[in-house]
């Protein structure tokens, strides 16, 4: 009996190898995986099959070697009139599917940049709404979703209305305003967003309708050298007690000491949107009260990844609206407002400056979207003279 051992990394490439060397003809006598990857037994003289010390032990371990492997065992149970039932172990196959979905995504997206490109170049309408759109600073994904719905329109002012009347629709704004009505607010966000300053900001307003008899502040910023006195100076300023917590313990006994105020401003310490704590410190406040009102204080000058990792990291089901920081400070702020619709989260405040109380306001969405593209024709035109070359090179080279 001419049998030979093969040791491959799969079965298809093992049962290539009994091909080249033993033959079409050849026959599975076991098979077995190991960590490597399997061992097969194939042999060419069935005759001496029954005598060889080898159990005949058929086991498959790829889908695309079943077909193969049941002729080999069925030549075999023929030839020595005995039963071989081939025991066929499933494999993983999300692996296959995960690769699978993958080459549709490419294929799908190749041909949908094919059809974009095409608009592009074909439709000057579309190539100046969407140099508009960029110098405006709105992220790409968005401004393909907006000229679709407006490619059939061939006057470039009618299909601009339409755009800011789709911008409008798709930025929400957030409902209570705690300048006005008080509550529990904290706020969270990374390092150097202005979170302590807008907190002062939000507490000099509310005194200013309402007297400061009412307001206080809890400090969690434990990791900030300097933090504590920061908040505490403008606590001094303006006659509001500021109270300490360094941990989610001291914070609910915190809550327990200023529970008769109107409005509580929680200030949390900054960090990084990769950093670990940051699920701790939204899981702290999510156990807090259910009368808890978060705000994520994001940077406008940052980039639009930036801006979304930052929502992806810090985002909870307790979140309910953003503060748009520095736009004071930001060339384009398109790129923070396209963060906030593809991430359905609403707008609560945006802070202009550095002054307290004055830099903070609650805009609509005729005002922040109109600062958007004033900001786009006032600080982008340099950019303008070549986004359209940049948007055609991108949609190319995806």
């Amino acid at each position: 009996m001419d049998m030979k051992r093969f040791h491959e990394k799969n079965m298809h490439t093992a049962l290539q190898k009994i091909r080249e060397e033993l033959g079409d003809n050849a026959v599975i006598i076991s098979s077995s995986q190991n960590s490597t990857g399997v061992e097969v037994v194939a042999a060419t003289d069935y005759e001496a099959v029954e005598n060889s010390d080898v159990t005949p032990n058929i086991e498959f371990y790829e889908k695309s070697s079943i077909d193969n492997m049941q002729v080999a065992s069925k030549s075999l149970a023929d030839r020595h009139n005995i039963d071989i039932e081939p025991v066929v172990h499933e494999i993983d196959t999300s692996a296959i599917q995960k690769e699978i979905s993958q080459l549709r995504a490419i294929i799908e997206s190749q041909t949908e940049l094919i059809s974009w490109n095409k608009l592009i170049d074909q439709n000057t309408v579309a190539r100046r709404l969407l140099q508009k759109l960029s110098i405006s600073g709105f992220g790409f994904n968005l401004s393909k979703l907006l000229l679709g719905t407006v490619k059939s329109v061939n006057d470039f002012d009618s299909a601009w209305s339409q755009i800011e009347v789709r911008l409008k629709d798709k930025l929400s704004m957030t409902q209570e305003c705690v300048i006005e009505s008080g509550g529990i607010v904290a706020l969270v966000g990374p390092t150097g967003v202005g979170k302590t300053t807008t907190i002062a900001k939000i507490a000099a307003q509310y005194a200013m309708q309402h007297g400061n008899s009412d307001i206080a502040i809890i400090s969690t910023d434990h990791f900030r050298i300097g933090a504590h006195d920061q908040i505490s100076i403008y606590g001094s300023i303006l006659n509001v007690p500021v109270v300490t917590a360094n941990d989610e313990s001291e914070l609910h006994k915190a809550l327990k000491i200023v529970k008769n105020k109107k409005l509580v401003l929680i200030d949390t310490a900054g960090l990084s949107q990769r950093d670990a704590r940051v699920q701790e410190v939204m899981q702290a406040l999510s156990k807090l009260s259910k009368d808890l009102i978060t705000y994520l204080v994001v940077s406008a000058n940052s980039q639009l990844c930036v801006q979304k990792e930052i929502i992806n990291n810090f985002r909870s089901d307790n979140i309910n609206g953003v503060v748009v920081s520095k736009t004071d400070e930001a060339s384009q702020i398109g790129g923070v407002l396209t963060a906030l619709i593809e991430q359905s989260l609403p707008l609560a405040y945006e802070t202009t400056g550095q002054r307290v109380p004055e830099d903070i306001v609650r805009p609509n969405q005729d005002e922040i979207l109109t600062k958007a593209l004033d900001y786009g024709e006032r600080f982008g035109s340099m950019e303008s003279l070549h986004s359209t070359e940049l948007y055609s090179e991108l949609v190319e080279n995806v």
